[in-house]
């Protein structure tokens, strides 16, 4: 069985981190750890993130160790090397890495892609929201056709067309 590192990108919505993770846990996807990394202008949202994605992770009874990285704001540099290093350490553990990029600021998703295509992927996801009337609410009280998944490896598309 492989092991899969799950890493995701904070920024202006704790909502969209969490309602992506949950989503992902219905299709089946899981992971052994997580790892959320933010800039410093969200580091106040990382304690309720965590706290959401370990509630999360009980309901489908897994216990995912969940780490925290914060860059400095538009810190694109920090993150291109703190990624690099992230990735580099997964694998040598024998991980392969999920990305969620929904929630992400730019510097931090064009940081982690670029790093992320040297190693193995799981999967790299964004989950858009169709309806802009359904923001900050759990990923249960938004109609499943308005949170379509995308896969950019292309394994496992829901809502897209």
């Amino acid at each position: 069985m492989t092991k899969v590192a799950y890493v995701t990108l904070l920024g202006r919505s704790p909502w969209a981190l969490v309602n992506t993770y949950y989503k992902l846990l219905t299709m089946g996807k899981r992971a052994e750890r997580i790892y959320v990394f933010t800039e410093e202008r969200y580091r106040n949202n990382l304690p309720k993130v965590v706290h959401a994605l370990e509630a999360v992770s009980e309901a489908y009874n897994l216990h995912p160790a969940v780490e925290t990285e914060v860059v400095p704001n538009y810190g694109f540099f920090v993150a291109d090397r703190k990624f690099r290093e992230l990735f580099t350490k997964l694998e040598r553990e024998g991980y392969r890495m999920g990305l969620d990029i929904t929630s992400g600021r730019k510097a931090l998703v064009a940081a982690a892609i670029v790093q992320i295509r040297d190693f193995p992927v799981a999967f790299i996801v964004y989950m858009g929201l169709r309806d802009p009337d359904f923001p900050d609410r759990p990923y249960m009280m938004i109609p499943t056709h308005m949170q379509p998944i995308k896969n950019f490896l292309g394994d496992g598309d829901e809502g897209t067309q």
